[in-house]
């Protein structure tokens, strides 16, 4: 069982990424602060993991990263969330919406 099984990511996932027509919407306080990262390396995950350990939700674009960078990153903050018993959700390819505890996604 790897880390996208906890979140509910296989490869059937992966295969209708362009089929979905979900909203999302945030259970949160108005006032949640969101915080935006389009990481150019590996080396900014921790600027990530810190906005998450402050309560933050963080969007992340992952747009302009090789692909095995980006499933790095993916990999290390799906990690995160998971010990900071958050959650993760796709929003759309290569954006997704990492959220800390406290914060539900629907």
């Amino acid at each position: 069982m790897g880390v996208f099984d906890l979140f509910g990511k296989n490869s059937k996932t992966k295969q209708n990424r362009g089929e979905r027509n979900e909203k999302v919407f945030l259970n949160q306080p108005s006032n949640a602060p969101l915080a935006v990262f389009e990481p150019a390396d590996y080396s900014e995950v921790e600027k990530i993991i810190d906005a998450l350990k402050a309560g933050k939700n963080a969007m992340v674009h992952l747009n302009k990263l090789k692909p095995e960078t980006a499933n790095r990153i993916i990999d290390m903050l799906s990690g995160a969330v998971y010990a900071l018993d958050g959650g993760v959700y796709e929003m759309q390819n290569n954006v997704y919406m990492f959220s800390p505890t406290g914060v539900e996604i629907m």
